[in-house]
């Protein structure tokens, strides 16, 4: 030990080209160091989920749940089940093992629910995914006195906006609902036309195509053949051909049934100083950054400002760089 302490006493050079590299490593890695004010923290557990519209809590667990967890019984790796069925909604999570590899165990479960053949024809495809928690790093209103279609297309295109900026990757929105159609038949016109339930059904869903039939190929190229006829908005609907005779008389879905565009019925509610709001949330990603997110928002939000249409107004409604810094305050005066 003394001969080292000599060496580097009788080599001052030396000596001082070490502090320096020490403190550059140390600046170095101080500034690629993760910031964050509340991590992101993933458990061994896979969340399955399952949509179907017009179901009772009692229906979803006796066709939908029960079947699934009979089915991963046959699975060794599972530590536990939760389930909880609701109107329309079933949702499975299934835990396993700490050593067991998450990846491998996410595969398995989602073989064994495409296995289940006995599942209702008329469910949503089942969703089956890692369980994460992610916290919500910032979060932007869009709020004004504008019907909510115009609020809702604005507030997706700006998500799609702030997903491009820098140190920013996860975006949703909050206080949204998906826009649904609704054709309520009427009976008396049915009955008018000679028509059945099961005849506009089947011309309704004819209107619903999205289908691709592989390609051709020529001698200027390849040229891909696909079938699209996708009905979206109330005139659409409202045009669709049910029948057509031969004297050439055409009955529409519009003649025995009303067209309603609007959304699906849904309680959530966001509002902003008492205008109705939509809210972009940007959440925690596996490497974060919210000082310079935040900086990042906030520069995009002055430029979208003088953009946004009369009556509606942006508003920083929550950033957690302003928790951090507070934090980092308090350490750097203790």
């Amino acid at each position: 030990m003394e001969r080292i302490i000599g060496w580097w006493a009788r080599n001052p050079v030396a000596a001082n080209l070490l502090m320096i590299g020490i403190l550059l490593a140390g600046f170095l890695g101080f500034q690629s160091m993760e910031r964050e004010a509340f991590p992101v923290f993933k458990i061994q557990e896979v969340e399955i989920e399952v949509f179907w519209p017009g179901a009772a809590p009692q229906e979803v667990e006796e066709q939908i749940i029960i079947r699934i967890e009979e089915a991963l019984t046959n699975l060794d790796s599972v530590y536990r089940v939760r389930s909880t069925a609701a109107e329309d909604y079933g949702r499975l999570d299934v835990s396993t093992y700490n050593f067991v590899d998450i990846n491998t165990f996410l595969n398995d479960v989602k073989n064994t629910v495409d296995s289940v053949n006995s599942l209702p024809r008329d469910i949503e495809k089942p969703q089956v995914r890692r369980t994460e928690f992610r916290q919500e790093m910032i979060r932007v209103a869009v709020h004004g006195h504008v019907s909510e279609r115009e609020l809702t297309r604005l507030s997706e295109d700006l998500r799609d906006e702030i997903a491009a900026l820098p140190y920013v990757s996860i975006v949703d929105l909050f206080g949204t609902r998906r826009e649904e159609v609704t054709i309520e038949v009427s009976e008396t016109s049915m009955r008018r036309f000679s028509l059945g339930f099961d005849e506009v059904a089947n011309a309704i869903r004819a209107s619903s195509i999205n289908l691709s039939s592989g390609q051709v190929r020529t001698a200027t190229g390849d040229v891909r053949l696909r079938a699209r006829n996708m009905a979206d908005s109330q005139q659409d609907f409202e045009q669709i051909i049910i029948r057509q005779t031969s004297d050439g008389a055409i009955v529409r879905v519009g003649d025995v049934a009303r067209v309603v565009d609007g959304y699906e019925e849904n309680e959530i509610l966001a509002t902003m100083d008492g205008e109705p709001a939509v809210l972009i949330q940007m959440l925690s990603t596996d490497k974060m950054q919210v000082v310079k997110a935040s900086n990042a928002v906030k520069a995009w939000m002055e430029e979208a400002k003088t953009r946004m249409p009369e009556g509606i107004n942006l508003t920083l409604w929550f950033d957690t760089a302003d928790i951090y810094k507070s934090r980092m305050t308090t350490i750097s005066e203790s």
